[in-house]
């Protein structure tokens, strides 16, 4: 496993030193995956471009209508109240100002009962429809809205019809939706089809369907009031052509994208690089240094041992804290080697206080990693056996907040450590990922009760009663228990009455540097 975990920090050490080329590199795979993937959402965007082309065509053009004659009937009635039905200069006022004050109105028609036909125009160029006339909605007795095609020239219009016993009143509308919607790209790549909601079998084309559209899916559909219901088919030759010209800025907007990507990544890498790069340095200058918190026999007021931790002397100006880079040495492999700067540093300093003059125990940190790896465990044992220090008084505590890869390994590994008389503690007793099961299946006598069931100690926490579980099967089994990050006397108190006589934390004291260390142990012998 180590050599895993080695390959990797050799592999970001390699990143580092030829970070610049790599990532330039990667910068470029990123733009061009990105830019790539957005051409390929051309047709989507194409779709989405006609259609909302479309839809503004639609509503201006229907819109027009709308607002223009807002409900019909109030709009036709306007109108027809002001008409004699004789064809008279007073008729011809009437026609004329609705025309031509509105632009939407392309001629107006009145036909009398006597036969009589006035018409006003408001264009030229406008000619007497000759059209197929499909019904689309009736109104009531007297109002009718129609649409009149003529398909051979692909020409349509919609009229109000009004029909009472003075004569009949037709009021034609323009402009004409198929004109407007025609496309540059191509004749008769859209058809348009006008349906109503209560009528759905009558429909009108905007064009002869020459290319049969009307086949297709509508691209967009659009209701409007009165009933309206205008449909819009596409040609797949127009998408074609329309994705094909959003390509080249789509790729733009894709390589844009990519370099905002890149640059989240690169300061993400940047930031991990930089402090993995920083641990190597400190590895190599061995700036990671012991700090010593006592282990207390409360039972018998004297120190049990210590728990070794460690602490980053960066450029040997400024004390760095476990939480600032523990997580990322763990999870990157580089607590291995941090490990053993700190285990060499520790059997050097308490080899020079005669350390192995008593029968006092040093706990050390280890993650599952390391006691899968038994020949790492090997050269361990070896720089234990060739200093001063008994294997004896040396205990590995393994923290249960990370899992095992191999149990089997790890267990050949710990027997192997048992047999040559290293202590394998469980830290964080009830707090990760083997519960108990780490006890049972590596034959474990010893575990450390988390802080945080030692806070619940004189609270109404419901964790107190998983801490006295914890106890209570530690006892069952037999298993000797310290509790660490005792804080209080009503902590340590509890703690002894139930049995803990093991315990560590501020209570008694903080972690020390070798030379504060030294002086507790002494003040630690006066009272002996």
């Amino acid at each position: 496993m180590s050599k895993i975990y080695k390959l990797r920090a050799w592999l970001k050490s390699q990143l580092l030193t030829k970070y610049s080329n790599i990532m330039t590199i990667v910068a470029i795979l990123i733009v061009i995956v990105t830019s790539t993937c957005f051409t390929l959402f051309s047709h989507y965007f194409a779709k989405v471009q006609i259609s909302s082309t479309l839809d503004t065509i639609a509503s201006n053009s229907i819109g027009d209508y709308r607002n223009t004659i807002g409900n019909y009937h109030d709009f036709m009635e306007s109108v027809v109240n002001n008409i004699n039905f004789d064809c008279g200069i007073s008729d011809k006022k009437v026609l004329e100002k609705k025309a031509y004050n509105n632009y939407n109105i392309k001629k107006i028609d009145v036909e009398t009962n006597k036969k009589n036909k006035c018409s006003s125009f408001s264009d030229s160029n406008f000619v007497e429809p000759q059209y197929d006339t499909v019904f689309i909605k009736s109104f009531n007795n007297n109002l009718s809205l129609w649409v009149n095609s003529n398909k051979e020239n692909g020409n349509s219009i919609l009229s109000l019809v009004w029909k009472d016993v003075r004569g009949r009143v037709s009021i034609y509308f323009e402009p004409r939706i198929s004109d407007i919607m025609r496309n540059q790209y191509c004749d008769n790549c859209i058809l348009s089809v006008i349906t109503t909601l209560d009528n759905y079998e009558k429909e009108i084309y905007f064009h002869h369907d020459i290319n049969n559209l009307s086949k297709l899916p509508p691209l967009n559909t659009k209701v409007f009031n009165n009933g309206v219901v205008l449909k819009n088919h596409v040609d797949p030759k127009l998408l074609s052509v329309i994705s094909m010209d959003l390509k080249p800025l789509l790729f733009i907007v894709g390589a844009f994208f990519g370099m905002i990507v890149f640059l989240i990544v690169n300061y993400y890498i940047k930031r991990k690089l930089s402090l993995h790069s920083l641990i190597l340095k400190g590895i190599t200058r061995k700036e990671f240094i012991p700090y010593y918190q006592p282990i207390i026999d409360v039972y018998k007021n004297e120190m049990y041992g210590c728990e070794v931790l460690v602490r980053w002397w960066f450029n040997g100006k400024e004390l760095i804290l476990p939480d600032d880079f523990i997580p990322y040495a763990e999870n990157s492999g580089l607590i291995i080697d941090i490990t053993d700067v700190l285990l060499e540093k520790t059997l050097m300093q308490l080899s020079s206080v005669n350390w192995q003059d008593s029968s006092a125990i040093i706990s050390i940190n280890m993650i599952p990693g390391q006691l899968e790896d038994k020949q790492h465990m090997r050269e361990v044992v070896d720089l234990i056996i060739k200093s001063s220090i008994s294997p004896k008084q040396i205990a590995f505590e393994i923290t249960e907040r990370m899992s095992f890869s191999d149990l089997d390994k790890a267990a050949t590994v710990i027997d192997y450590l048992k047999a040559q008389g290293i202590n394998v503690k469980l830290d964080d007793a009830g707090t990760g990922y083997g519960s108990f099961s780490y006890i049972q299946h590596f034959n474990l006598q010893s575990l450390k009760i988390d802080k945080m069931f030692v806070d619940t100690i004189g609270t109404h926490d419901h964790k107190l009663f998983v801490l006295d579980s914890i106890i209570a099967f530690g006892k069952k089994a037999g298993m000797e228990m310290i509790a660490e990050g005792v804080e209080t006397k009503q902590q340590s108190d509890y703690l002894l009455q139930n049995g803990v006589y093991l315990q560590q934390g501020f209570y008694f004291s903080e972690p020390l540097k070798f030379e504060q260390f030294c002086i507790f142990v002494e003040q630690n012998k006066r009272k002996h």
